[in-house]
């Protein structure tokens, strides 16, 4: 009879286990990251050999789990989530270049015209002060972009510190679950499947934010590993991550790792995650699509600000910068311990690229290199020159101090238009030409053009004198000779005191030309013309790229990334969405099969208690026949 009893009376504590396991997983079926659980019953021994069985025991409650598939999960969950953290970023820097309102493309347009304008009414000083107006629209527009830029540089380092915080306040979790798991039982068999479950939900977590990997002991706690190597938890120690400005440049934020031998910068080994994302965009993309913009601001104010130069204004002045652009700014890295001062200055437009340098020196020797490695130069100073810009050294460097130099980064922040007064554009040429009225010949003079702007003797009057039809003399104001029996050839270049022209046909003896200062030529839109070529003539590249062409180059670069990050991130999510479901057939909650199996297990619960409510009334019959 207490065999009978007993039997039943295990059978009910186990099934009532089993009911209570079964109504766990109901509860949690919505739980993320929980893992189906199963109560693995096993018939008790007998304590006699050859006797009825003693009944059956609750062996283990154990979760249904794929450890392969959680990796993997956590993996594809890391690159999908970098891939969407930098198309959201690069979205945003998307929609701002391309907007065909918002973009420099309309306001380089405006502006041009308006040089059009000028050259078909060069003494109108409403077209005058319109293209003035223009041109503070387009520097506008150019700080405009800029700035959308730089606020997205500050946000970027803000979402770098969010992140690292988490990763930190992830990192205590998994540290503190390791010490639960340790005080339930040791062995990963014996430890809480919840547990175990919540550990591998805060491992995803993290992935989310960074790759990770993760190493289990024999206890059931696990290592977690970041960047190159770094331990991040080991049993029940924690190691966190910090930020700090970087040396080279303040604005930049770098990410330390603060372990057992002391701190140091694993920016570089991260990879993964939103971190990893945020990180790709701040350090590639946008930095670059500054410079770009950039490149394209300095472009158009030193090729406009040339040609303004070769022209006269209305003041009977040689033409002045009408942009100002500032120089490229040199950050010293903070750890230098010299005294030396560096400038840098944009001597050729055509060969500058959108890359950064590093100036470093090693105690003989400077050296200039791109930050892509592209090119570099060395010298021991104090000039070096490389892709279209000069860098200056002042005062003594010390070995190992460095230097960055950013060429175009500023471009778009400091465009702006240098003149106020609208007389001050020089839209003539500061020479003019003009046939004797007496030439018997056929011979004439082209309109001229200046090819030094800065020659001292450039307006002054020059008489050209044909002695024959194939020499002349050139004299001065006051009639002297100052080169005789020059050679004559129709349509060639003459060259003189900074300017250029040419004179074609067949002159006779006596027949002469003059070359003079324009002043007073108020009706002149020769240079105003050349202004409004520039649009049209390749200046950056190597010169074989326009203005436009530039930004264009920029908008397509920017949004082939964004649409290969939105590619790439749904063909990961897509990955991701398979791997998460074939994880769920195995550890996810089926509520039918639950439900099937609460039936079953309430029935044998039922049938256990039939057993013990059977044994109560044979127990009773046998007192009553007593």
């Amino acid at each position: 009879m207490s065999d009978f009893v007993n039997n039943a009376v295990t059978g009910l504590l186990s099934y009532q286990r089993t009911l209570g396991t079964i109504s766990h997983n109901i509860a949690n079926a919505t739980t993320p990251g929980f893992s189906r659980q199963q109560t693995l019953l096993s018939a008790q021994p007998a304590v006699v050999r050859g006797r009825e069985g003693n009944g059956v025991q609750v062996l283990d409650v154990r979760r249904h789990y794929d450890q392969f598939l959680t990796l993997q999960l956590r993996d594809t969950q890391a690159l999908q989530s970098q891939l969407e953290a930098f198309h959201s970023q690069a979205a945003l820097l998307d929609d701002v270049l391309a907007d065909p309102q918002g973009g420099v493309t309309p306001a380089l347009q405006a502006f041009f015209s308006a040089v059009q304008e000028l050259a078909d009414d060069p003494a109108s000083t409403t077209a005058r002060i319109a293209l003035l107006n223009e041109g503070d629209a387009l520097a506008a527009r150019f700080h405009y972009l800029d700035d959308r830029m730089a606020d997205q540089a500050t946000s970027a380092n803000q979402r770098i510190e969010g992140m690292v915080n988490e990763i930190n306040a992830l990192a205590r979790s998994l540290g503190e679950i390791n010490q639960d798991i340790l005080g339930v039982g040791g062995s990963r068999a014996q430890s809480n499947p919840d547990l175990l479950d919540r550990r591998d939900q805060t491992l995803l977590e993290l992935s989310k934010l960074v790759t990770v990997s993760a190493v289990e002991q024999a206890d059931g706690r696990i290592n977690v590993f970041i960047g190159s190597g770094q331990t991040l938890v080991t049993n029940d120690s924690v190691f966190t991550l910090s930020t700090f400005a970087d040396a080279a440049d303040a604005s930049r934020l770098r990410i330390g790792y603060n372990g057992v031998a002391g701190s140091g910068d694993i920016t570089d080994a991260l990879n993964g995650g939103e971190l990893g994302g945020v990180l790709q965009y701040s350090q590639s993309l946008l930095p670059e699509a500054r410079n770009m913009l950039g490149r394209v601001a300095i472009a158009l104010a030193q090729s406009f600000n040339a040609q303004h130069r070769d022209g006269m204004d209305l003041n009977g002045n040689l033409g002045g910068d009408f942009f100002s652009v500032a120089a490229p700014p040199v950050l010293g890295n903070a750890n230098n311990i010299g005294a030396a001062t560096v400038t840098a200055a944009v001597t050729d437009i055509t060969q500058l690229t959108v890359q950064d340098y590093t100036l470093g020196f090693d105690g003989a020797l400077f050296t200039l290199s791109a930050a892509d490695g592209s090119s570099s130069v060395a010298a021991a100073g104090p000039t070096l020159t490389l892709d279209g810009i000069t860098v200056n050294v002042a005062g003594a460097a010390a070995a190992g101090d460095s230097f960055i130099i950013r060429p175009t980064r500023i471009g778009g922040q400091t465009l702006a238009v240098a003149i106020a007064d609208s007389d001050a554009i020089a839209a003539a040429v500061p020479i003019t030409t003009s046939t004797a009225l007496g030439n018997a010949g056929s011979a004439s003079i082209s309109t001229g053009e200046v090819l030094d702007v800065n020659d001292p003797n450039l307006l002054d009057t020059i008489t050209l004198r044909f002695n024959s039809a194939t020499d002349y003399d050139v004299l001065d104001p006051n009639g002297m000779v100052l080169a005789a029996a020059q050679p004559y050839t129709s349509g060639a270049n003459i060259d003189i005191n900074g300017w250029r022209v040419q004179i074609s046909g067949v002159p006779q003896a006596g027949d002469s030309f003059t070359v003079q200062s324009n002043v007073g030529g108020i009706s002149d839109n020769r240079n105003a013309l050349l202004l409004g070529g520039l649009p049209t003539t390749g200046i950056i590249d190597g010169g074989t790229a326009t203005y436009q062409e530039a930004y264009s180059s920029l908008v397509g670069s920017v949004g082939a990334q964004t649409r290969e990050a939105r590619v790439n991130a749904d063909a990961q999510q897509t990955l991701f969405d398979s791997v998460q479901g074939r994880r769920e057939s195995v550890s996810g909650v089926n509520l039918d099969e639950e439900a099937a199996n609460l039936i079953r297990f309430q029935q044998a619960y039922q049938a256990s208690a039939r057993v013990i409510a059977t044994a109560d009334e044979l127990f009773q019959s046998l007192l009553n026949a007593v």
